[in-house]
Protein backbone atom coordinates (compact mmCIF):
# COMPACT_ATOMS: atom_id res chain seq x y z
CA UNK A 1 0.00 0.00 0.00
CA UNK A 2 1.34 3.61 -0.39
CA UNK A 3 0.28 7.17 0.35
CA UNK A 4 -2.12 9.15 -1.91
CA UNK A 5 -0.56 12.04 -3.12
CA UNK A 6 -2.52 15.18 -3.93
CA UNK A 7 -1.70 17.75 -6.25
CA UNK A 8 -3.50 20.88 -6.90
CA UNK A 9 -2.96 22.55 -10.41
CA UNK A 10 -4.98 25.31 -10.48
CA UNK A 11 -7.21 26.62 -8.41
CA UNK A 12 -10.68 25.33 -9.50
CA UNK A 13 -8.89 21.86 -9.97
CA UNK A 14 -7.11 19.06 -7.89
CA UNK A 15 -5.69 15.83 -8.22
CA UNK A 16 -5.39 12.51 -6.62
CA UNK A 17 -2.89 9.65 -7.60
CA UNK A 18 -2.51 6.44 -5.22
CA UNK A 19 -1.69 2.71 -6.23
CA UNK A 20 -3.52 -0.06 -4.97
CA UNK A 21 -2.38 -3.68 -4.26
CA UNK A 22 -4.91 -4.70 -6.07
CA UNK A 23 -6.07 -6.04 -9.77
CA UNK A 24 -7.03 -3.21 -12.06
CA UNK A 25 -11.06 -4.83 -12.09
CA UNK A 26 -11.13 -4.57 -8.60
CA UNK A 27 -9.77 -0.90 -8.42
CA UNK A 28 -12.50 -0.12 -11.48
CA UNK A 29 -15.49 -2.39 -10.16
CA UNK A 30 -15.33 -0.47 -6.79
CA UNK A 31 -16.12 2.44 -8.32
CA UNK A 32 -19.39 1.50 -9.93
CA UNK A 33 -20.93 -0.61 -7.45
CA UNK A 34 -23.35 0.64 -4.63
CA UNK A 35 -21.96 -2.00 -1.82
CA UNK A 36 -18.53 -0.82 -2.53
CA UNK A 37 -19.32 2.72 -2.68
CA UNK A 38 -21.02 2.73 0.88
CA UNK A 39 -18.36 1.22 2.00
CA UNK A 40 -15.26 4.05 1.02
CA UNK A 41 -17.28 6.92 0.12
CA UNK A 42 -17.41 7.84 3.86
CA UNK A 43 -15.50 10.11 6.12
CA UNK A 44 -14.45 11.04 10.10
CA UNK A 45 -18.10 12.29 10.31
CA UNK A 46 -20.18 11.17 7.29
CA UNK A 47 -21.81 8.11 6.66
CA UNK A 48 -23.56 6.68 3.12
CA UNK A 49 -27.79 6.67 3.55
CA UNK A 50 -28.26 5.58 0.07
CA UNK A 51 -26.29 4.69 -2.80
CA UNK A 52 -28.06 4.45 -6.84
CA UNK A 53 -25.69 4.03 -9.65
CA UNK A 54 -26.86 3.09 -13.85
CA UNK A 55 -23.12 2.39 -14.35
CA UNK A 56 -23.97 3.47 -18.74
CA UNK A 57 -22.71 6.54 -20.56
CA UNK A 58 -25.39 8.95 -19.92
CA UNK A 59 -26.86 6.59 -16.58
CA UNK A 60 -26.96 8.83 -13.40
CA UNK A 61 -25.72 8.07 -9.96
CA UNK A 62 -26.73 9.63 -6.49
CA UNK A 63 -25.07 9.58 -3.17
CA UNK A 64 -26.79 10.72 0.20
CA UNK A 65 -24.42 11.63 3.54
CA UNK A 66 -25.43 11.76 6.61
CA UNK A 67 -23.65 14.44 8.57
CA UNK A 68 -23.91 16.47 11.37
CA UNK A 69 -24.97 19.38 9.39
CA UNK A 70 -27.57 17.69 7.49
CA UNK A 71 -27.78 15.46 4.39
CA UNK A 72 -25.48 16.08 2.00
CA UNK A 73 -26.53 14.71 -1.91
CA UNK A 74 -24.21 14.92 -4.82
CA UNK A 75 -25.15 13.21 -8.14
CA UNK A 76 -24.51 13.61 -11.64
CA UNK A 77 -24.53 11.66 -14.84
CA UNK A 78 -22.09 9.71 -16.29
CA UNK A 79 -20.43 10.67 -19.93
CA UNK A 80 -17.80 8.64 -20.38
CA UNK A 81 -17.23 4.85 -19.07
CA UNK A 82 -14.48 2.15 -20.36
CA UNK A 83 -13.56 -0.57 -18.29
CA UNK A 84 -10.98 -0.73 -16.71
CA UNK A 85 -9.64 2.39 -18.30
CA UNK A 86 -11.54 5.48 -17.48
CA UNK A 87 -14.94 6.96 -15.88
CA UNK A 88 -15.73 10.61 -16.29
CA UNK A 89 -18.72 11.95 -14.50
CA UNK A 90 -20.41 14.87 -13.74
CA UNK A 91 -20.74 16.06 -10.34
CA UNK A 92 -23.12 18.05 -8.96
CA UNK A 93 -24.27 19.09 -5.03
CA UNK A 94 -27.53 19.47 -4.30
CA UNK A 95 -28.27 22.57 -3.03
CA UNK A 96 -31.09 24.35 -1.12
CA UNK A 97 -31.11 26.88 -4.09
CA UNK A 98 -31.23 26.47 -8.02
CA UNK A 99 -28.83 28.93 -8.40
CA UNK A 100 -26.69 27.75 -5.87
CA UNK A 101 -26.31 24.36 -7.94
CA UNK A 102 -22.15 24.14 -9.72
CA UNK A 103 -21.72 21.68 -11.91
CA UNK A 104 -18.06 19.88 -11.87
CA UNK A 105 -16.04 17.38 -13.56
CA UNK A 106 -14.31 14.08 -12.14
CA UNK A 107 -12.36 11.80 -14.20
CA UNK A 108 -11.23 8.40 -12.24
CA UNK A 109 -8.10 7.12 -14.38
CA UNK A 110 -6.79 3.75 -14.25
CA UNK A 111 -3.27 2.15 -15.17
CA UNK A 112 -2.07 -1.48 -14.70
CA UNK A 113 1.36 -1.43 -13.24
CA UNK A 114 1.46 -5.15 -12.78
CA UNK A 115 -0.97 -8.13 -13.00
CA UNK A 116 -2.24 -6.86 -8.71
CA UNK A 117 -1.11 -3.35 -8.81
CA UNK A 118 -3.36 -0.76 -9.91
CA UNK A 119 -2.49 3.32 -10.20
CA UNK A 120 -5.49 5.36 -10.27
CA UNK A 121 -5.56 8.92 -10.94
CA UNK A 122 -8.62 10.80 -9.62
CA UNK A 123 -8.84 14.32 -11.47
CA UNK A 124 -11.43 17.21 -10.01
CA UNK A 125 -11.76 20.33 -12.49
CA UNK A 126 -14.37 22.74 -12.79
CA UNK A 127 -14.30 23.18 -8.98
CA UNK A 128 -16.48 26.44 -7.83
CA UNK A 129 -13.50 27.81 -6.47
CA UNK A 130 -10.15 27.26 -4.65
CA UNK A 131 -12.17 26.89 -1.14
CA UNK A 132 -14.58 24.22 -3.10
CA UNK A 133 -11.35 22.69 -4.35
CA UNK A 134 -9.71 22.82 -0.99
CA UNK A 135 -12.96 20.91 0.53
CA UNK A 136 -12.91 17.87 -1.80
CA UNK A 137 -9.01 18.03 -2.28
CA UNK A 138 -9.55 16.75 1.78
CA UNK A 139 -12.42 14.50 1.18
CA UNK A 140 -11.06 12.70 -1.89
CA UNK A 141 -8.17 12.09 -0.35
CA UNK A 142 -9.33 10.60 2.92
CA UNK A 143 -12.11 8.68 0.70
CA UNK A 144 -9.25 7.01 -1.75
CA UNK A 145 -6.87 6.27 1.60
CA UNK A 146 -10.35 4.76 2.45
CA UNK A 147 -10.64 3.00 -0.93
CA UNK A 148 -7.40 0.79 -0.53
CA UNK A 149 -8.58 -0.73 3.07
CA UNK A 150 -11.46 -1.56 0.89
CA UNK A 151 -9.81 -3.48 -2.25
CA UNK A 152 -6.73 -4.20 -1.26
CA UNK A 153 -5.57 -8.18 -0.88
Amino acid sequence: MTASELTKPAPTSLVVRRTFDAPIDRVFDAWLSPDALRRFLIGAEQKVLDVTVDPRVGGSYSITWDTPDGPWIVGGVYREIVRNERIVCAWTWEEDEETGVHESLLTLEFHALAPKKTELVLTHTKLRNEESRDGHAKGWKSIVDKLAEVIEI
